[in-house]
Formats: structure tokens, C-alpha cells, sequence
């Protein structure tokens, strides 16, 4: 077997069992796993895995109304041999990701990583390049006597004191992404008691999400390992702050940066504006890929950082939108999606995001001017995006540019998913709502 060489890992490593993960329609990552020695027939011929699993709703029960909620058929999870990275290398254990086919090798049209591969494509056919990273937010917790979240670690916001705090699980985990091969921007303690943020560095939408799932499982590892758990869930508790899963993303054509270099608000040129305006435009639409769990919307409150209104602003954290300048940091100017969060799945969220995108390209819409402060506070009020899960499935279900990328099936069963959820909060008060996710990426 022809092993990858990454930052980390030598040649001569050889993997005794591997990990091959897919994320379904709810965001969960499920996975087979398969030995070193049958590692070379999982990236050529795949493994078994029936499409019932994007039937599933987040509690790990399958949806009866759901059209994949069936006993029939099968899929082939094909491992990707180029994007093998470690997991655990001292214990053998190794991770890949893996696209599912049909038995005869076929596409699977439902199937998210290769959608998000396809409209990566299809940008590339029309010489632009996107490239994008994600910011992942986390709670370190213990489970209290009533199965609250209690902070594992003390600290202030921001605190060097809350580094101290937690000196060897910061390093223990950033070892193990520098072991991975997974590069990294930045790492800091957030604003919340006992929550943390990771800057993932930018690459193509495939490497972007694909990063973004062999962290999260690496954060879990390494958490556990201190016998703490993270929590990744949008809202782990009504009292505390929520943590999101921001995507940020830069865009050129054949080369020439399509946000920067012109007279626009923030540097935009003529294009980018146009862009930007269709992206602004589209955001109800985008609203349940990016924040597909119902209690996503209890996270979406004004004044609070989490971005609930439908506006964009130039280095403003409270604008769903956010513009980032070229400056001398020397990067690219490019944009920041704040309403996601890690209930995400990341493959469908980039496709989402690329199909919006080529289509703002193609019909640019006006842009209206940048939002100053806190939309909330302004004199005219800000329109607010969806206020719930229901409200955001029924904009993506009426979006003609996101089910013509998508086709029937995915766009289809994804909305068919959205529903689930919608029916499985409507039965749970706001306390059972949050409890029922707030140990994600637990599940069931």
C-alpha cells in the first residue's frame, strides 16, 4: 500500500486499522472502520453502508416520514487513499474520509462530500478558485448531578489565565493536529467559561471541510483523554454563550481577487459587490445548512454576537456577513459566514456556499450599504433572518439555485431531514431541546 507523507508522519508509518468517515444529512460523522491491510480495497472498492443513515435525525432514530427511512439498497463509503491522515498513530489507528457510490461504482447523488467536490468543480470550469477555512468553538465540560455542563477549566474571557489553566491539554491537542498534518492559524480561549476556538488554516473546499471533521474528532479525543468532554453544540446551556462553526472564504478569478482592489465599501470591486449582494440575498436559504438544529435558533439572539440579522458590514461581528479587508496581515480580503455553527455538515454547508456563489456571479444583486454596530440597535430595524428551524427549511426549499445544484434527491431528502428535526423539537420544552444536544457530537 502506497502511504501518504504528511507534516508529522513518516513514510514508513503504517496504519493498522483506519477510520473512514462520511457525515449525514444531520451532521453526525459515522464511520467504518477497516484494517491496515484492507485499507487498499476500501479506497478502491468502499465499504457497505446502507442510505437509511441520512434518515436519521440527530438523536441517532431514524425519521419514519423520511423517503430514505427504508431497509432496502446499499452504498459503497469509498476511502479517499490521498487525504489519509493519523488519528491515534501510536495505537495504529489512522483516519480518512470517504465518498459513497452506488455497488456499480456510480455516483451517489445524495451523497455530500461529492457534492461539495462537483461544485468545486464547476467553479474551477469557470476559472474561479474558492478556497475555505472554518473557526471551531467549544465548551470543555463535566457532566453536573442534573447532567448540566459545568466548565472544566477556570479562566476569564480571552485569558491567559484560562491557558495556564489548561496548559497541557492545549498542548496535548495541538500536538495531535501538528501530528495529523492538520495546519492551524490560531488558538485561544473564548469568550465563554471553559470554551475555546480553533482557526483552521484555508484550503479548497474538500481540504476545507475535511479539516474541519478530523479536528473535531481529534478535539474529542484529546478531551476525553483528560477526562473532560467537548461540547460542540450550538447552545450547551440556556445561561451560557453558544459556539458556532464560522466559515470563512476568499474568491478569485484566473487568478485576480474578486473582494479587493476596487472603490466599493471595504475595497469591493464592481463584482464583488454583486456577489456579495446575491450571498446576502440567498442567506435565508442558506440559513438551515449552515444552522440545521432547532436549538441553532435559541444561538441566534441579537446583541450577542451570533449575527441573527440579514445584514453585512466590514469588520463587523455582529453582521451575518462579514468583510474582511486585504491588509497587512497579507491575506487575501475575504468574507466571514457567522450563521453556522458545528451542527453543520461541513461538505454540504462549502457546496451550499459554492452553488450561491456561482450563481451570484451569474445574477448579481444590488448590495445595500454596510451595517455600522449592532443591527439590533439601529433606528430602522434590521430584517431578522429566520427566527426558527421551520421558518429557514421552508426558504431552502423554495431556493431554485440551491435544488438545481443539488438535484432532487439531496435537495429533496434534505429538506425531508429539516422536517424530522422540526417535529422532534416540537416535541421537547426549551430546557429538553438544549439537553437533548448539548453534549455534541454524542449523539442518541
Amino acid at each position: 500500500m502506497t502511504m501518504v507523507t504528511t507534516s508529522g508522519m513518516s513514510a514508513s508509518d503504517s496504519p493498522r486499522r483506519v477510520a473512514v468517515t462520511f457525515v449525514n444529512h444531520a451532521g453526525a460523522v459515522l464511520v467504518k472502520v477497516v484494517p491496515g491491510t484492507r485499507f487498499a480495497a476500501a479506497a478502491q472498492l468502499g465499504v457497505g453502508f446502507s442510505p437509511v443513515s441520512d434518515a436519521w435525525r440527530i438523536d441517532g432514530l431514524p425519521d419514519d416520514g423520511h423517503p430514505l427511512a427504508v431497509p432496502d439498497g446499499d452504498l459503497r463509503l469509498v476511502a479517499d487513499a490521498a487525504a489519509l491522515r493519523p488519528l491515534e498513530p501510536a495505537e495504529g489507528w489512522f483516519w480518512a474520509p470517504g465518498d459513497r457510490r452506488h455497488r456499480d461504482g456510480s455516483p451517489y447523488a445524495a451523497d455530500q462530500r461529492s457534492f461539495c467536490r462537483a461544485r468545486r468543480d464547476a467553479l474551477a470550469a469557470e476559472g474561479m478558485t474558492l478556497t475555505a477555512g472554518f473557526e471551531i468553538e467549544w465548551l470543555v465540560a463535566e457532566p453536573g448531578p442534573l447532567g448540566e455542563a459545568m466548565p472544566a477549566l477556570a479562566g476569564g474571557p480571552y485569558g491567559a489565565d484560562r491557558l495556564m489553566e489548561g496548559l497541557d491539554y492545549a498542548g496535548a491537542l495541538l500536538d495531535a493536529l501538528d501530528t495529523a498534518g492538520l495546519p492551524w492559524l490560531q488558538f485561544h480561549p473564548e469568550y465563554g467559561a471553559a470554551q475555546f476556538e480553533l482557526s483552521l488554516a484555508p484550503g479548497d473546499p474538500i481540504e476545507a471541510a475535511d479539516r474541519l471533521v478530523l479536528a473535531r474528532l481529534l478535539i474529542q479525543r484529546v478531551t476525553r483523554r483528560f477526562g473532560w468532554r467537548a461540547s460542540f453544540s450550538p447552545l450547551p446551556e440556556a445561561v451560557r454563550v453558544g459556539n458556532g462553526g464560522h466559515v470563512h472564504l476568499s474568491l478569485s478569478r484566473r487568478g485576480v481577487p474578486l473582494l479587493q482592489g476596487g472603490d466599493g465599501p471595504g475595497g469591493l470591486p464592481p463584482a464583488g459587490e454583486g456577489l456579495l449582494g446575491a450571498l446576502l440575498e440567498a442567506l435565508p436559504a442558506l440559513l438551515p445548512i449552515g444552522c440545521p438544529l432547532a436549538v441553532s435558533y435559541r444561538r441566534l439572539a441579537p446583541s450577542r454576537w451570533s449575527a441573527p440579522f440579514q445584514v453585512w458590514g466590514v469588520e463587523n461581528r455582529e453582521a451575518a456577513l462579514r468583510l474582511v479587508p486585504a491588509a497587512a496581515d497579507g491575506v487575501d480580503a475575504h468574507l466571514e459566514l457567522k450563521t453556522a455553527d458545528l451542527g453543520a455538515n461541513p461538505y454540504l454547508l462549502l457546496g451550499a456556499l459554492q452553488a450561491l456563489v456561482q450563481e451570484g456571479l451569474r445574477q448579481p444583486r444590488p448590495l445595500p450599504e454596510p451595517v455600522r454596530g449592532d443591527p439590533a440597535q439601529l433606528p430602522r430595524p434590521a430584517q431578522r433572518l429566520p427566527l426558527d428551524l421551520a421558518a429557514a427549511s421552508a426558504a431552502f426549499a423554495a431556493s431554485l439555485p440551491l435544488r438545481q445544484a443539488m438535484g432532487p434527491l439531496l435537495h429533496d431528502t434534505l429538506v425531508a431531514g429539516q422536517q424530522a428535526e422540526v417535529r422532534r423539537a416540537a416535541a421537547l420544552d426549551p430546557e429538553e431541546l438544549i439537553a437533548s444536544c448539548r453534549w455534541l457530537p454524542l449523539t442518541g
